[in-house]
């Protein structure tokens, strides 16, 4: 169990802190992974994953997230949603009805062989205020299951674009109108194959010390 202390730590010290290097270590290491093999997440697996997630800071404790797990021929949905979607994308750019057809189909394919996806919503509010701190409070527990998920042997990808956005994957999952959606998150066991690769700036380069001297 963590111990508390009120005794000032020097930086130095926190590298013989074995809780404090763990979790360094496990946020430093998590990847962005699309690349998994073919092995089905447990659920009690999942689950544990999104008990973890929901202990995000959480001003008014509004606990708005929402998660809804698809597995098994919901994926296959899935990849049908993705393929419309894509299929509706190409042809708009003004490509071929070939070209489209193979791309959806590609796409299908994709989304289909995921082993398993969780579709994250935060609740809305008609503050604006509430509305927002609910959305960065989704977001950090996105950020707790992936680091889980990391520690656990998984790999997760936070996907937010087209097929995401689709009505009818919201509709499909059940999310209700008053929910918004912060993201799909791909879960799966890595393919150790593929070298995920990191790269961030230094924090010290965008930190700004406000003395108030």
């Amino acid at each position: 169990m963590l111990e508390r202390t009120t005794n000032a730590v020097d930086a130095t010290e926190l590298a013989s802190n074995t809780v404090f290097t763990a979790v360094a270590e496990t946020i430093r290491q998590r990847r962005t992974i699309k690349q998994f093999v073919a092995q089905p997440v447990p659920r009690g697996v999942i689950q544990e994953l999104i008990e973890l997630a929901v202990w995000a800071p959480n001003h008014r404790l509004t606990e708005p997230w929402r998660f809804y797990v698809l597995d098994g021929a919901a994926l296959d949905t899935l990849g049908a949603i993705a393929s419309q979607v894509v299929v509706k994308n190409v042809l708009g750019s003004g490509a071929e009805i070939g070209i489209a057809t193979r791309k959806g189909e590609e796409a299908a394919a994709t989304w289909s062989s995921i082993p398993a996806a969780i579709y994250v919503t935060t609740l809305r509010d008609e503050n604006p205020e509430i509305d927002e701190e609910n959305y960065g409070a989704v977001c950090c527990a996105i950020q707790n299951l992936s680091l889980a998920a990391h520690a656990a042997g998984l790999a997760t990808s936070w996907a937010s674009g087209a097929v995401v956005q689709a009505p009818a994957l919201h509709e499909f999952v059940g999310a209700g109108a008053n929910e918004k959606m912060v993201g799909l998150i791909r879960l799966g066991y890595p393919d150790l194959s593929v070298a995920p690769k990191g790269r961030r700036k230094a924090g010290s380069s965008v930190t700004t010390w406000v003395n108030g001297e």
